[in-house]
């Protein structure tokens, strides 16, 4: 089904706010495909320009519902327990040094987790000011929805690729077994976290499938990212579970 305003009622739109750009789309709630995509590059990552990006048109249709991804880099993932007898700002403290930005938090029952998160004051009240009903969701909150919402038995490495850092995941037998961040400055760099973490998890090169995800199908770097693992490295030829897997399984929030 093609978008257009009339049939917005039956779409979820689903942004994700990154300090350099935006990222939206119009998600058919019954197809769960992405019927409708917008990138709107950021010059400087302030109230004003992201106000700026939220004034154009296709954040203005009648939309079913609507929810976000945003925040920093920094995240920490805790057991609902712990978290259930903590302060979010006491935990978060353990992993990173002050100063912090305003603190959130997301809760993801299904794996009995929290995930803590920064997310800009500033940001944050210009998306509740512009979307009143929006969901506000940390990007690995997401990931962890949508890497569980398909097969987790068998060994896999789930790697989302941003800017200038990457997330890594490790699900097990239906257990998530590794989660982390790491900077990179070039593709190097990706491989020699994965290539270590693998070696202390205990992983052989051909045991666990490779998901690469936030990049194209023709990655330009595929090829020569593949020739360092034995194991095969998949980027799905559909936007939904590859490119723009962050927005499509927003879809799974709402």
């Amino acid at each position: 089904m093609s978008f257009n305003s009339a049939l917005a009622y039956k779409h979820v739109l689903c942004m994700h706010v990154t300090s350099t750009e935006v990222h939206a789309a119009a998600v058919e709630r019954a197809s769960k495909k992405i019927a409708e995509y917008r990138y709107f590059p950021l010059n400087k990552y302030e109230r004003a320009e992201t106000d700026l990006v939220f004034s154009d048109p296709f954040f203005k249709h009648a939309y079913e519902d609507i929810v976000t991804t945003a925040g920093t880099k920094r995240s920490t993932l805790i057991p609902t327990g712990i978290f259930n007898v903590s302060k979010p700002a006491e935990i978060f403290s353990l992993n990173y040094s002050a100063p912090h930005e305003n603190l959130d938090y997301n809760r993801l029952p299904e794996l009995d987790i929290v995930n803590i998160f920064e997310i800009p004051l500033w940001l944050k009240t210009s998306l509740v000011m512009k979307f009143p009903r929006v969901r506000v969701l940390h990007p690995a909150t997401v990931m962890l929805k949508g890497i569980f919402d398909q097969p987790a038995f068998h060994p896999r490495i789930h790697v989302y690729v941003q800017q200038d850092f990457f997330w890594m995941f490790i699900t097990s037998k239906n257990k998530l077994e590794f989660f982390n961040r790491f900077d990179f400055g070039a593709l190097s760099d990706i491989v020699y976290h994965m290539l270590f973490v693998m070696e202390q998890k205990g992983i052989e090169a051909e045991a666990a499938k490779i998901h690469v995800y936030g990049v194209e199908t023709n990655w330009k770097d595929l090829n020569e990212f593949s020739s360092f693992f034995k194991s095969p490295v998949t980027i799905s030829d559909q936007a939904e579970n590859g490119q723009h897997f962050i927005l499509a399984k927003q879809l799974l929030c709402v």
